[in-house]
């Protein structure tokens, strides 16, 4: 479903990203941990063309994608984004902010697309709170709205930069269990996390970066329990 190669990234003179060979498949779920300014969020950005990488391949379900690709957008519906903030239109109702993708980019009638927007608000437990707006619910309430907006592109891959960070820590069980069900469902997810009890348990392969730098990946046991690289072995001992 993603197949990066070569991905180079500069801000400036500073370089970012280094020789990224990086892929996901059909229904993987890949998690990638890292220190802060390791270039997991720079990575996830680049795979949605928000940040555009001035070397290398990606493919997406097998199409090579570049900033100049015709109907980028038609491409970048099919991969769902969850930020570490929420970004829900303020003005709007929680099923208003899942149904404006569906009426304004998908052009779905406004009846279908309440009826679609109620059945994805189902799916991640935010049904009662339909006419409610983001500034009367939790912020885990929010995230989970976030991701039902993300899903009403019906998205191919989904990517999660940090969706649990900003939230207090009562709050976080809740959107990683919404997040471990589309798991559990099958989505092709890459998660971008500091979790590390959810990329234990839901993860198919952990990805570690450091400083720019893909530098091992491997199962949740073998990353967790064998790593192999120094830098891998330290910043596990300092995180577990």
């Amino acid at each position: 479903m993603i197949n990066i190669r070569g991905l180079n990234k500069w801000f400036g003179k500073h370089q970012v990203l280094h020789d990224i060979e990086f892929h996901v498949d059909k229904n993987e779920v890949v998690v990638i941990i890292g220190s802060s300014g390791s270039g997991k969020s720079t990575l996830l950005r680049c795979i949605n063309f928000f940040e555009i990488a001035q070397e290398g391949m990606i493919q997406i379900d097998g199409k090579t994608i570049t900033s100049k690709t015709k109907n980028l957008h038609l491409i970048r519906q099919e991969v769902g984004m969850v930020f570490q903030h929420f970004n829900l239109f303020p003005h709007k109702t929680v099923l208003e902010n899942v149904m404006e993708g569906l009426t304004q980019v998908k052009k779905v009638p406004l009846k279908m697309a309440k009826e679609e927007g109620l059945s994805l608000l189902d799916k991640v437990n935010m049904q009662d709170k339909a006419d409610t707006y983001p500034a009367m619910i939790s912020g885990g309430q929010k995230q989970r709205v976030a991701i039902a907006r993300a899903l009403a592109m019906n998205p191919k891959i989904m990517l999660f930069d940090e969706p649990t960070s900003a939230l207090d820590p009562e709050l976080v069980g809740e959107v990683l269990k919404v997040m471990k069900n589309l798991a559990d469902d099958g989505m092709t997810m890459v998660v971008v996390t500091h979790e590390m009890g959810f990329a234990k348990e839901v993860a198919d392969r952990i990805v570690y970066m450091d400083e720019g730098k893909i530098v091992e990946e491997g199962t949740p046991e073998e990353i967790f329990e064998r790593p192999l690289n120094e830098r891998t072995k330290e910043f596990i001992s300092q995180i577990l």
